[in-house]
């Protein structure tokens, strides 16, 4: 969804740069995320990170719209599940102005 990494504002305290990529049914909501926006059922969204410094691959932070909920899961640089049903991202999700998702960051031309 970016064409290049961005940097990361809640995860690991800005040290990374992330890469998000969404499933093809739900680039167009995602794309103009508002307060009314909604995604389509089954919706995937992963954000790739890479640490800014150093340039290590780090987590894939994935959630999956079901029904009126999202579920999350993080998983390692290789692809290993590490966390399911992760209430901490649960938590900080519910406090955003657009049913769970961020979007990407606001230019003028958007």
């Amino acid at each position: 969804m970016s064409a290049e990494p961005i940097a990361s504002r809640g995860h690991g305290d800005g040290r990374f740069r992330l890469t998000v990529r969404v499933s093809e049914s739900a680039r167009e909501a995602y794309r103009m995320l508002g307060p009314t926006s909604e995604v389509p059922e089954g919706a995937l969204v992963a954000a790739f990170h890479r640490d800014g410094q150093t340039g290590q691959l780090g987590p894939v932070y994935v959630m999956e719209r079901r029904g009126q909920n999202w579920s999350y899961a993080v998983y390692d640089a290789e692809g290993y599940a590490m966390e399911q049903g992760v209430q901490l991202c649960e938590r900080c999700h519910l406090e955003s102005p657009t049913g769970g998702l961020f979007g990407l960051p606001k230019t003028r031309d958007r």
